[in-house]
């Protein structure tokens, strides 16, 4: 009985966490950041960015690859990204800074879920 309800537990996360749909929101009007970029070209301009490593430099990134924590901890996340016309994630999932670009992370395990290039100005 007792591993039944541990087999439960583990679905309903599984549930919870399920795998991000990138077409959903493209294609939502909600949604349409370069237009809203357009409007309010001052909240895409962020400074530079600084990588987390010493020396490391922009590698164009493609959804399946793997990051290292380094690159979504906390001072990258984008934390209202309402703001920029991007979707509210769930689960493990988190819109993180990357160059200017804008990066969906699995922050379990690093995997890039969803990229938008060139983002920021």
């Amino acid at each position: 009985m007792r591993d039944g309800r541990r087999f439960e537990r583990r679905a309903e996360r599984r549930r919870d966490f399920r795998r991000w749909n990138r077409n959903s929101w493209r294609n939502d009007r909600r949604f349409r950041w370069r237009q809203h970029r357009f409007s309010n070209r001052g909240l895409y301009r962020l400074g530079r960015y600084y990588a987390p490593y010493r020396g490391h430099f922009y590698n164009r990134l493609n959804i399946g690859f793997f990051l290292d924590a380094g690159f979504f901890g906390s001072r990258y996340y984008i934390n209202d990204p309402w703001r920029y016309r991007l979707p509210d994630v769930y689960g493990p999932y988190r819109w993180v800074r990357y160059y200017d670009d804008v990066v969906l992370v699995d922050i379990y395990t690093g995997e890039v879920v969803d990229v938008i290039y060139d983002f920021f100005w």
